[in-house]
């Protein structure tokens, strides 16, 4: 593959270069109210800006489609991720606040026992706590 492309870029240059030396001959083109009078070096020239200008424009588009495509199956991947993990949990779909005290809970293990009253527990620093003045207990 690497060879015949090769060739057509050898065969591509060949071209291009008997057309910028001997395409100086006058040629003009009849757009219906327009003619255009130029050279035959200047037709070619605007044509190959032509097809660099659509080959651009295809780049760019499947550039797009490509990213597209990714981010479909990503937004795809995440919501079965996220169906599986509320599948995971029981079937049962909790809304954010309800799961956020469910798993606070957990991590404070079980409640205290009926008539006990557990010491609150003083921030390390005042900037971990909200309100840093002393509070009276």
């Amino acid at each position: 593959m690497v060879i015949v492309g090769l060739l057509i870029l050898l065969v591509v240059a060949v071209i291009v270069i008997a057309t910028v030396a001997r395409g100086g001959d006058p040629t003009s083109i009849d757009l219906g109210p327009f003619v255009i009078r130029t050279s035959f070096t200047g037709v070619f020239v605007a044509g190959a800006l032509t097809l660099l200008l659509g080959l651009l424009g295809v780049m760019v588009l499947l550039s797009g489609l490509r990213r597209s495509r990714r981010r479909r199956a990503e937004v795809h991947e995440l919501r079965d991720r996220a169906g599986a993990k509320g599948r995971s949990e029981g079937g049962s779909r909790k809304s954010a606040p309800e799961q956020a005290t469910s798993a606070t809970r957990a991590s404070q293990g079980p409640p205290p026992a009926a008539g006990t009253e557990e010491p609150r527990r003083q921030p390390r620093d005042a900037d971990e706590s909200f309100d840093s003045a002393p509070r009276d207990h």
